[in-house]
């Protein structure tokens, strides 16, 4: 497949030089340096992990369970929004 891509030309310049010293093609230095990239061991995770939430409150956030949080909302909206 034919693309295009932008390198700064720091980056392009090392890339030629280094294929010429290894004498390839610098089509093959990159298509070989993506592969070992993408077939490196990454480790994948096994279930997302939840990001903490970051408030500007000196007291700590208790944490609520779905049904605890659609109780405040059933509260709040005296019972309109409803639940599917």
């Amino acid at each position: 497949m034919r693309t295009t891509i932008d390198l700064p030309d720091s980056l392009f310049h090392r890339a030629k030089l280094v294929a010429a010293q290894r004498r390839m093609s610098l089509k093959r230095l990159i298509t070989e340096s993506l592969e070992s990239v993408l077939n490196a061991s990454v480790p994948v995770p096994t279930r997302m992990v939840r990001p903490p939430i970051v408030l500007k409150t000196s007291h700590p956030i208790p944490a609520l369970s779905n049904r605890e949080i659609f109780a405040i909302l059933d509260e709040s909206d005296g019972g309109k929004l409803g639940r599917e």
